[in-house]
């Protein structure tokens, strides 16, 4: 079997086969890299401290630690907040927070760790280090923070250092170590010392967030149970992504199924990238980085089915832009990767070059509809009031809204989910979509009821129900008028007229084997399939007993020619395999076009593609006189 690799499903295979050799190499890279510092929990009920107000910076500014993120971290490499632990210890509480891509260390002025009484404190307290020294500080974080120390123990008084982390990761996915959960045991003879926290960010959006003072246990429980209904929401889009791939498998026009197959790997990729951005995952099995990785490779495989969205949809322009958009997407993830793994640049750092390329191919999508919507309306094609293209429209903001906070020129305050507006926006282009199939299944299902009405319109066939011989040269004139005005301008370069002809072969044995009132159903039949086949470009005509035309106007017909006549095949194929022996339909069929420039008029078009057509029609005669010889 040949197979075309130039064929959009085929690139989703590439691409597929692509990133997953990437997961599976990440994966092999991160098994010996894995954080170890696994989080457990249990229900456990405890007493909470709201300590996000009351931090003071060093110039004794308040602030609050929840909606700290910082930008341009340029006059200083660490900022430091001081605050008095409140009452109300019960020596089951440790001080939690959340933290993304940021480094701490964790002060004491003047933390009484030694002369507990028997029972009060477990036999070895759960600190990083008590004092520091310098024959154990490998790092070049811990010689900074044993300088720092130093400064400290100086200008206020610290005397002790309870908890560190550099907030760096192994280096799979970036910098940073990506978002955590970290507890620290407080203890009653705590209340009223004054504790330190030096942060160091890695990223300008580093972040530390949801300082609470309760026990470990319940804390990781409630940060588990508040991004649970965002991970639902995800599971669900996923869902309806995987419902959509299974629907298009039982819908006969291949072409509207590519198309909503487009738009279901979309709505699976944001689904999966959307999951991994609720860091539900992260809190659960207590690393980051290589879940991070993989939200990586999703973003920048988004754009490619959104560019084949576009190629299936839109008739004018039609130059194809899902193979620019496959080997962009193709060349960004090796260069990602190529950049990650040789220190230059990591994956954090380049995410901005995935959102650029959805955001181009979302807008240059939105331009093509907005203009292929202009031409149908104009050549009197048939128009959509699409749904999917206004829910395309809105998520492409909504990402595009996304991007500007991540890279710092917009903010939501009290948003840290990065993901949050393009999140709202995939749930909008999920109705839309299904808003758009049940519109189109009631659309085919009226299509398919006016046959009865129209024998009362004036230009329709009586017995089939499409545009009659009337209704044809009615549409030629038009055709001919255009014609004459593309040829005036000749700016149209691509521009195509293409005049079919097809004739259905076998009526008369039909009718005399079989009878009239079947000879007439066949012709039905046979319209039906037409209109069927060529719908999306324009209408057939039924100019004779068995003779039918249709014009197709527009960039490259050509080629929306054959696509009709591939559809047609098919549909030919599928009737004669359920009607059995006793009557198999063929149809001959021809074409001629026309382009600017072209000095024939009308007639002389239609002339060249009747004999097109009557020269297939010798051609399948032979065949079929060859088939039954043998």
């Amino acid at each position: 079997m040949k197979i075309n690799f130039s064929g959009e499903r085929y690139r989703y295979y590439i691409l597929g086969f692509l990133v997953l050799g990437f997961f599976i190499t990440t994966a092999i890279f991160s098994y010996n890299t894995k954080d170890t510092n696994e989080l457990f929990f249990s229900i456990e009920d405890g007493v909470y401290i709201d300590f996000d107000d009351g931090w003071i910076d060093e110039e004794g500014n308040t602030v609050n630690i929840a909606d700290l993120t910082y930008h341009g971290h340029r006059d200083r490499e660490s900022y430091l907040f001081h605050r008095t632990i409140p009452e109300g210890l019960t020596g089951e509480e440790s001080l939690s927070f959340e933290v993304k891509h940021m480094g701490f260390c964790i002060y004491f002025d003047d933390r009484e760790y030694d002369g507990y009484d028997y029972g009060e404190t477990p036999d070895s307290l759960d600190f990083v280090t008590d004092d520091l020294d310098a024959r154990y500080v490998t790092t070049d974080f811990e010689k900074m923070i044993m300088q720092h120390y130093t400064d400290y123990y100086k200008l206020y008084g610290v005397d002790y250092i309870a908890y560190m982390v550099d907030g760096l990761g192994s280096g799979l996915g970036s910098r940073g170590a990506g978002t955590y959960l970290r507890t620290m045991q407080l203890y009653t003879s705590d209340v009223g010392d004054t504790i330190y926290l030096e942060l160091f960010p890695v990223y300008s959006n580093s972040k530390i967030s949801n300082m609470a003072i309760e026990p470990a246990s319940a804390y990781i429980r409630s940060r588990i149970m508040a991004a649970l209904p965002r991970f639902i929401v995800c599971i669900v889009i996923i869902l309806i992504g995987v419902a959509i791939i299974i629907v298009t498998r039982l819908i006969p026009d291949k072409r509207s199924g590519r198309i909503y197959e487009s738009l279901a790997a979309l709505i699976i990729l944001i689904g999966l990238w959307s999951m991994i951005e609720t860091h539900l995952l992260d809190y659960v099995l207590g690393t980051s980085e290589y879940l991070h990785t993989i939200a990586y490779f999703l973003l920048m495989s988004m754009a490619y089915p959104i560019a084949v969205f576009s190629d299936m949809v839109t008739l004018k322009p039609h130059k194809r832009i899902a193979g620019i958009v496959f080997w962009a997407t193709v060349i960004l993830i090796d260069y990602c990767t190529i950049t990650n793994y040789t220190g230059i640049f990591d994956f954090h750092e380049t995410v901005y070059l995935s959102d650029l390329l959805i955001m181009i191919t979302g807008f240059f999508v939105i331009i093509r509809i907005i203009v292929d919507q202009k031409f149908r309306k104009d050549n009197d094609l048939h128009v959509n009031t699409n749904w999917i293209d206004i829910s395309l429209a809105f998520i492409t903001f909504m990402g595009l809204i996304d991007l500007l906070r991540y890279i710092n020129i917009m903010h939501a305050k009290k948003i840290f989910d990065s993901s949050f507006f393009t999140r709202i926006g995939v749930l909008v282009f999920t109705v839309g979509m299904f808003i758009n199939l049940f519109m189109d299944a009631m659309n085919r299902n009226r299509q398919a009821d006016k046959a009865g009405a129209y024998m009362e319109m004036a230009f329709t066939d009586a017995l089939t129900g499409i545009p009659n011989r009337g209704a044809f040269l009615l549409k030629e004139s038009e055709i001919s008028d255009r014609m004459r005005e593309v040829s005036k301008r000749k700016k149209d370069v691509n521009f195509q007229i293409v005049y079919v002809a097809l004739d259905l072969n076998g009526l008369k044995i039909v009718n005399d084997t079989l009878g009239h009132a079947t000879g007439d159903d066949y012709i039905v039949a046979a319209s039906g399939i037409l209109m069927q086949a060529f719908s999306d470009y324009g209408y057939v005509y039924r100019v004779g007993g068995d003779e039918f035309a249709s014009f197709i106007v527009c960039d490259n017909a050509v080629d929306r020619y054959l696509e009709c006549i591939d559809k047609m095949r098919e549909m030919i194929q599928d009737y004669n395999e359920k009607s059995g022996k006793d009557m198999q339909m063929h149809i001959a069929y021809g074409y001629s076009v026309w382009t600017p420039g072209d000095h024939r008029d009308i007639g002389k078009v239609e002339k060249d593609g009747d004999e097109a057509m009557y020269e297939k029609k010798r051609q399948m005669k032979k065949v079929a006189a060859a088939k039954k010889k043998s």
